[in-house]
């Protein structure tokens, strides 16, 4: 197969200048609460049953210290005129779990202690029942300019299967909300391969969402992940598990009825109006270099991947240790991978082979 170089891929596909990615770096920020936890998430989140030690204040003061500390580093790094911050995702989780005044606190942190280019994307991930007009407003204050909603479906019997704590009604106000609020940029995340799941329900929901106007939207499908109440569901009621088939043809269906729409498929799973694709996502898939803030979170600076510790007493200390001594600074990265066990994302190749950039003709990961 004759794979297409990166000079000759055009429009309406990747119309952001990815060089940017070798110019600048990106900033992830792990936020791990959720009302609840949803039968089908393997991620490192956590509803009620969350560990002793693990609160919303506690976390937000301990992860604003990390972002006191890497952003000095950065700083002493690449000095004043070096590489500024053109992406920033807050992730989880819930990010909007938090209040909207430590929320907003922690984005205006992440501002003053990182060099944050003036057109930076600042992405922020909600649940449609944890957001509001009033906590969009702030956000935008904040500097937030796009806002990724998990919505899922809008089907109440498959939300429930999923065991979201919203209903479709809360996905309409919280699409509303959003539509109308300052923060011009919205994404919206939906689950397919679902048990009985139709392709009318497909439609139903797309077609819906279009009535917001997303410029966004990622399109996943059903994952059984090992040891996740889902995986249990599947071993009592295989029969129930929607085949591969199945499962093919409502991705085909996505991606024709998203089109339809103008937004064209420019990942396995991710769909845009031109220019509009996830700047942060890019970045990790082509090989770019971020900043990982919070419990597990990983860092890839110039090819070095290091991941935060994924217990909380364990980062905890990992923080403590590299805020203070004069070595501190230099040990921002190397000791909170010390403290716990890496979470490395695969190797550029692999995710590159996700993008429609894909692979130049040596069998090289294209990069910007």
């Amino acid at each position: 197969m004759n794979v297409m170089r990166a000079e000759r891929i055009q429009q309406p596909w990747l119309a952001w200048d990815l060089s940017r990615l070798r110019r600048d770096v990106g900033l992830y920020v792990h936020v791990p609460f959720c009302l609840a936890r949803c039968r089908y998430c393997d991620f490192l989140t956590y509803g009620r049953d969350r560990p002793a030690g693990l609160e919303p204040d506690s976390y937000a003061d301990l992860l604003a210290r990390e972002i006191n500390i890497r952003g000095e580093w950065f700083a002493q790094a690449y000095g004043p005129a070096g590489r500024g911050v053109g992406s920033i995702f807050i992730g989880g989780g819930t990010p909007t779990f938090l209040e909207a005044e430590r929320l907003c606190r922690l984005v205006q942190q992440l501002r003053s202690s990182f060099r944050v280019d003036d057109a930076a994307e600042v992405t922020v991930e909600a649940n449609p029942e944890t957001i509001s007009p009033r906590y969009i407003a702030a956000l935008h204050d904040a500097g937030v300019n796009r806002l990724s909603i998990g919505v899922q479906a809008l089907q109440d019997r498959h939300l429930a299967f999923l065991t979201r704590t919203h209903r479709s009604a809360t996905v309409h106000r919280a699409l509303e909300a959003a539509a109308a609020g300052p923060i011009g940029r919205i994404s919206c995340d939906v689950i397919y391969g679902l048990p009985g799941m139709t392709a009318a329900d497909l439609r139903q929901t797309i077609r819906a969402l279009f009535s917001y106007s997303p410029e966004h939207v990622s399109a996943y499908e059903l994952t059984i992940e090992p040891c996740t109440p889902l995986a249990d569901w599947a071993r009592r009621f295989p029969r129930q598990v929607a085949s591969q088939d199945q499962v093919a043809e409502q991705q085909r269906a996505v991606q024709r009825l998203l089109a339809s729409r103008g937004l064209y498929r420019y990942e396995v799973s991710n769909y845009a109006r031109p220019g509009r694709e996830c700047r942060h996502n890019l970045r990790y898939w082509l090989g770019g270099d971020y900043i990982g803030l919070g419990l597990g979170a990983s860092s890839r600076i110039e090819s070095a991947v290091v991941a935060n510790p994924a217990e909380v007493g364990a980062y905890g200390k990992a923080v403590d240790h590299i805020g203070g001594g004069e070595d501190r600074l230099d040990a921002a990265f190397g000791e909170l991978d010390a403290a716990g066990t890496s979470q490395a994302p695969p190797a550029d190749g692999f995710l590159a082979a996700r993008t429609r950039r894909g692979f130049s003709d040596d069998g090289q990961p294209v990069r910007p």
